[in-house]
């Protein structure tokens, strides 16, 4: 299975750091993980987008997501 390399950034983070999943899954138990440790302010923004829109990020990233080349 091919691995995606995605920066904070790029996923509605704050930071450059780029985090590698082998799925789109993984991806975003990472993200949560690391925005949970380094961006409290970000993880409670998204935790109220979430809840009022439980697809929005999911739809906002997941098309970075599928244009990210393997690596």
């Amino acid at each position: 299975m091919a691995m995606k390399t995605l920066t904070c950034r790029e996923l509605g983070g704050k930071c450059d750091e780029r985090l590698s999943a082998n799925s789109w899954r993984d991806m975003v138990g990472l993200m949560t993980e690391h925005v949970l440790e380094k961006h409290p302010d970000v993880a409670q923004q998204m935790e109220k987008m979430h809840a009022k829109d439980p697809k929005q990020w999911a739809e906002e990233t997941k098309q970075k997501w599928d244009a990210a080349p393997d690596v």
